[in-house]
């Protein structure tokens, strides 16, 4: 007969061993989303300027493709959050019938999502601090109030409250994920300036790399909007950014969007472990456009667009 002291450490060490096996399978699992292009009370601004950005494809549905993703898709992959990659609006300000500007698009969106009721976390991009007039003939995008839009995001929104770049770190079994959300929106440079984007400016790419620096022991995820190209990966190019993240070998993952296309790329490394960067295609194209990406103690799952299955296996041990 089993006493009573040998059924209390027998159910002890079936707790122990049940919260191990827990443990050993812990996943943090998120969504990737870019370029959702959505617009707000369009009778507010130069029907010129609207009309214009309705015919481009898909364009007038762009807030009904965002609320059928956000009714199916979070509960069909029990992600435990949304990741956002810019191009959140369509634009920040644009004129009006009457000449005047009006910028309310930020408020807009954020009353938007309150009714979803998932974890959203946010990167800028280039439309989130455009500014829209009409020449005559066409729309004339620029980004001379990128200071205003970016204080506008801030106030706003809780993601956004230390700033446009951020991080967050999460423990994965014993893995250690570090994801960094960049503000990489900015690319309206004059020719002569030669800038090759993507672009970071001095003060963020100072705390990127103390964001790299921060541990031995993580492995690095980083969000942003307009991803590296060819071009960009030159060495003539001299892009800063490319140069900071490829130095650092625990960077794993890049995800972006901009492009409007679905993409994945392999970045050289300074080690064995390659960097890879996906591109997701443009939500506005279609509710189907997302990504699963799904941590785990020992690799990074990301999947097929539109699908739960497996495109690609990195492995982080």
């Amino acid at each position: 007969m089993i006493n009573k002291q040998f059924k209390i450490s027998l159910l002890l060490f079936c707790v122990v061993l049940s919260v191990n096996t827990q443990a050993q399978k812990d996943t943090l699992s998120f969504v990737h989303i870019t370029d959702l292009h959505l617009m707000f009370n369009t009778q507010n601004y130069d029907q010129d300027i609207v009309q214009a950005r309705k015919n481009k494809k898909n364009y007038k549905e762009s807030n009904n493709t965002f609320k059928q993703f956000m009714a199916t898709i979070p509960e069909q992959t029990s992600c435990d959050m949304i990741i956002v990659t810019g191009d959140l609006v369509d634009f920040f300000d644009a004129k009006t019938g009457q000449g005047n500007r009006f910028a309310y698009h930020v408020e807009q969106f954020a009353n938007f999502i309150k009714e979803f009721h998932y974890p959203i976390y946010l990167t800028l991009g280039n439309h989130d601090m455009f500014s829209y007039n009409w020449n005559g003939e066409k729309v004339v995008a620029n980004q001379l109030q990128a200071g205003r839009a970016k204080a506008t995001w801030i106030r706003n929104f809780d993601c956004f409250r230390d700033g446009t770049y951020y991080s967050h770190v999460y423990e994965v079994g014993r893995t250690t994920y570090r994801l960094i959300f960049l503000d990489n929106g900015f690319y309206k440079f004059k020719k002569e300036e030669g800038m090759v984007n993507p672009y970071i400016d001095k003060a963020q790419l100072h705390w990127l790399q103390a964001e790299l620096d921060a541990s031995d022991d993580d492995v690095e995820i980083i969000l942003m909007h307009i991803p590296f190209t060819e071009k960009s990966t030159l060495p003539e190019s001299n892009n800063e950014l490319y140069k900071a993240l490829i130095a650092t070998p625990s960077v794993r993952l890049i995800l972006g969007g901009h492009y409007h296309k679905q993409d994945v790329m392999w970045l050289p490394s300074p080690d064995t472990k390659q960097t890879v960067q996906v591109q997701t295609g443009a939500l506005v194209s279609g509710a189907d456009k997302w990504r699963q990406v799904r941590l785990t103690e020992e690799d990074i799952t990301v999947s097929s667009m539109g699908t739960t299955e497996s495109e690609l296996i990195i492995p982080v041990k």
